[in-house]
Order: C-alpha cells, then sequence, then structure tokens
C-alpha cells in the first residue's frame, strides 16, 4: 500500500527504498514515522507494537556484509528482524 502513495519511481537513483527488513505477506496493525532509524525508535515502535516503522533515512544505505551486532545498524537490523 505504501508504494501506492509513494511510487518507487519517485526515489533518486541513489536512494534505497522500499521494504528495507520484514515480509512483504505481513499485515500491518500499527506503523512508527521517524526521521531516522535507530535503536531507540525500534524500542519505541516495539513499546507502542508498531509492526512497520517508515523512515525518511535509511537504516540500510549501502550493503551489509555482516549482521553480528558490531556497529548501531547491525543492532538495529537484528532487532526488527527479531521483533
Amino acid at each position: 500500500f505504501i508504494e501506492e502513495i509513494a511510487p518507487l519511481n519517485y526515489a533518486e537513483d541513489f536512494d534505497n527504498v522500499g521494504l528495507l527488513v520484514g515480509d512483504y505477506s505481513t499485515q500491518v496493525t500499527n506503523v512508527l514515522v521517524t526521521l531516522d532509524t535507530l535503536e531507540e525508535t525500534v524500542d519505541e515502535a516495539i513499546a507502542k507494537k508498531c509492526n512497520l516503522i517508515v523512515s525518511f533515512h535509511p537504516i540500510i544505505f549501502s550493503g551489509l556484509k555482516k549482521l553480528n551486532g558490531k556497529n548501531y545498524v547491525e543492532r538495529v537490523v537484528l532487532k526488527a528482524i527479531k521483533n
């Protein structure tokens, strides 16, 4: 649904848009909208029972080579996957 109101073709070539972490078949129940997705943002989404975070700045901008929690991007992605 979100791609109907914000088509992917509106993005710049360098933008990383669309569903970055998750499953397209998941039914969205609550949404948290944010500028940046930080660890605290995911914690807030969990506390508010939001299963979708819409962020202006993508948490994954360049490729991830590992997911072992060594930096905040990896920790955020891991927490989002677990929850």
